[in-house]
């Protein structure tokens, strides 16, 4: 036999191992309480197995129970942080809806100004085109706030180039203008008579004959005897009796522009009369082909009848 170290294998070391566990299990042990000096002696038989399931359920309940104030601090803690987070999000979401209510007002005024912009420049002579129409809406109940965000900072920047590109048509508006006061002057821009504007130039049902066809003017009703206005500088060229528009007035204002007034009571011109814009010319009435007192009011330009509308503007009141 070889004298010297000997080195076991790790087989073997844990089949010893697992020998020695067997050995614990099988065996039988006894375990004695003596609750106190007076009290008798209390014996457990408990086998190696149950030992050791207590140890493990033993040593589980203390890792809980030292682990349990730890969690539910943790816990406490996570709670605040998430109603912080919560109170946050609400904050954000409230400044959200703010900025979506500034932004929809905003849009508004930049449409507002636009119409009377393109007004100004229908005055003026000029074929300006378009700014961008409408962005799109920001549903806030369907979005999250970052979402919005984004969206609002984009849409602020199309709002921002909408306004410096509004800004530079008013400028160049405003100085053709300036160069065109004589043709402003026989431009017309009111509304020539005060009263509620009922078919406007748009398809409409004949009152009539109840057919569908395109109506060529405004129709503005008023009292009889209300009294109706140029609507700018100009010349009266004829007055006349039509079928269907009873008494009629002419108004030339040159460069081929002519406005022409229906249903009239009576006039208050003269073919050949140079009148000016807010003068009286006649007075509303019920003549023709008509169905109660009302102003019939058109603008011809080269002959042909276009929308009266984009010769008004809204804040110019006589």
């Amino acid at each position: 036999m070889r004298r010297g170290l000997y080195f076991a294998s790790p087989r073997s070391r844990r089949a010893r191992i697992d020998g020695r566990w067997a050995v614990f299990l099988r065996r039988n042990f006894t375990v004695m309480i003596v609750p106190d000096a007076r009290g008798g002696l209390r014996r457990y038989h408990l086998s190696g197995r149950q030992l050791l399931i207590g140890a493990i359920v033993v040593a589980v309940v203390a890792v809980l129970a030292a682990a349990t104030p730890l969690l539910m601090l943790r816990g406490a803690r996570l709670a605040r942080s998430l109603a912080s987070l919560q109170a946050e999000r609400d904050d954000l979401a409230a400044r959200a809806d703010e900025i979506d209510a500034s932004m929809r007002e905003l849009r508004r005024r930049l449409d507002a100004f636009e119409r009377r912009t393109s007004r100004l420049a229908t005055l003026a002579g000029l074929d300006l085109p378009a700014t961008a129409g409408q962005g799109q809406a920001i549903a806030s109940e369907d979005l999250d706030t970052l979402r919005r965000a984004e969206m609002a900072r984009g849409e602020t920047d199309e709002l921002l180039d909408r306004s410096r590109l509004l800004s530079r048509r008013l400028d160049t508006v405003e100085e053709v203008l300036g160069e065109q006061t004589d043709k402003l002057s026989r431009t017309p821009s009111i509304l020539p008579v005060h009263g509620l504007i009922g078919s406007g130039f748009s398809w409409r049902r004949d009152p009539f004959t109840g057919r569908r066809q395109f109506h060529h003017g405004l129709d503005i009703a008023a009292p009889e005897g209300t009294p109706v206005y140029a609507p700018a500088d100009g010349i009266v060229v004829k007055t006349e009796r039509n079928g269907g528009y009873g008494r009629v007035l002419y108004i030339s204002h040159g460069n081929a522009l002519v406005t022409r007034y229906g249903h009239l009571h009576d006039y208050k011109v003269r073919p050949g009369q140079k009148v000016h814009r807010g003068e009286v010319i006649a007075l509303v009435g019920n003549t023709g082909r008509s169905t109660a007192p009302h102003l019939h009011y058109e603008v011809l330009v080269g002959g042909k009848r276009v929308d009266p509308m984009k010769y008004v503007l809204e804040d110019v009141i006589y």
